[in-house]
């Protein structure tokens, strides 16, 4: 489409503006009992469809649900409590969690092998069984030994395990669960270039790729160049960038000498920065009128994809009105 858009002169690649959001997973807030919870739920489930649907293999167990509900639930209203007794019990509670779990994922390690050996493949059980084990050891790692993991390392949910965490600073949302995406744009508000990154990168990282992409795309590169504080690395960097751009509207981080100040002065410096700030208005319509707000889709491929269908249909209509 993209190609289709330069080709007719409906875009121009004289500007490029770019920033990036976080399209988030449909998940709800991790906390380790909850997702012992989900894990213990899920298992249940699964193992109960088989021992009804395949009562040859006579895989007999009783799961007691409910009890291990009510374990769960303790924890939820009692592990902010400030009261020692309240403390040591939730301690002991989460023990016995963990407990339930572990022995919950034993049987259906044990009922996989047996799944396995009967010629049936289980995809769902053999999908979430390490995902629990992961997350019955950064249960055990944070409650029962006092260790931090790092953000990257952890699990912030057993549906959606390619979930990150993110803190971008952001008033009403401080953290975000979902992916970081990129979004550029020429002048006409047409998104030539978009990234969901499975990984979280750092915003500085992301600029030389776009520029290639532009550059790939109209065979030049933009005489304006426009992103928010974000994609600041140092002034190096931009003096690089000026080479080739006419005008870097990057702002930059910290104090400023008075050739740093003069720069930022100029009214193109400023104009760039009035057509940057446009961004935040096709990010909010990506995520309003295009459904980018929350990822219904399960999985990292069809969350991709789902991006990839966001922009594909914001463009369109931005074509009819060209």
């Amino acid at each position: 489409m993209a190609q289709y858009a330069k080709e007719q002169e409906k875009i121009s690649p004289e500007k490029l503006r770019l920033d990036t959001t976080v399209y988030e997973t449909n998940i709800h807030y991790p906390t380790d009992s909850s997702l012992l919870w989900d894990s213990f739920r899920t298992l249940a489930r699964l193992l109960q469809q088989i021992q009804q649907e395949l009562p040859q293999l006579a895989l007999r167990h009783r799961f007691h649900i409910k009890k291990v509900k009510k374990l769960a639930c303790f924890i939820t209203r009692n592990g902010r409590s400030n009261n020692k007794s309240k403390k040591r019990k939730v301690k002991s509670i989460y023990r016995k969690l963990i407990e339930r779990v572990s022995w919950i994922a034993e049987i259906a390690r044990e009922a996989l092998v047996i799944l396995h050996g009967a010629g049936y493949e289980a995809e769902l059980l053999a999908h979430y069984i390490p995902i629990v084990e992961r997350i019955i050891s950064q249960a055990e790692q944070r409650v029962f030994q006092g260790v931090i993991l790092a953000a990257d390392e952890k699990i912030y949910s057993l549906f959606e395990e390619h979930t990150e965490l993110l803190k971008r600073g952001k008033a009403g949302k401080p953290i975000e669960f979902g992916h970081k995406v990129l979004i550029a744009q020429t002048g006409e508000k047409f998104i030539h270039h978009y990234q969901v990154y499975p990984k979280r990168k750092e915003d500085k990282e992301l600029l030389e790729p776009t520029l290639k992409a532009h550059k790939q795309l109209f065979g030049t590169g933009p005489d304006l160049l426009a992103t928010d504080k974000g994609f600041y690395e140092n002034m190096k960097q931009i003096m690089k960038l000026e080479k080739n751009i006419v005008t870097v509207s990057i702002c930059k981080k910290g104090r400023r000498n008075q050739q740093e100040y003069e720069r930022e002065s100029t009214e193109e410096f400023k104009d760039g920065q009035r057509f940057r700030a446009g961004c935040e208005g096709s990010i909010s319509v990506l995520k309003r009128v295009f459904n980018l707000g929350r990822c219904f889709f399960k999985g990292f491929k069809n969350y991709a994809a789902s991006v990839g269908c966001g922009v594909f249909c914001h463009n369109l209509v931005l074509l009819t009105r060209l």
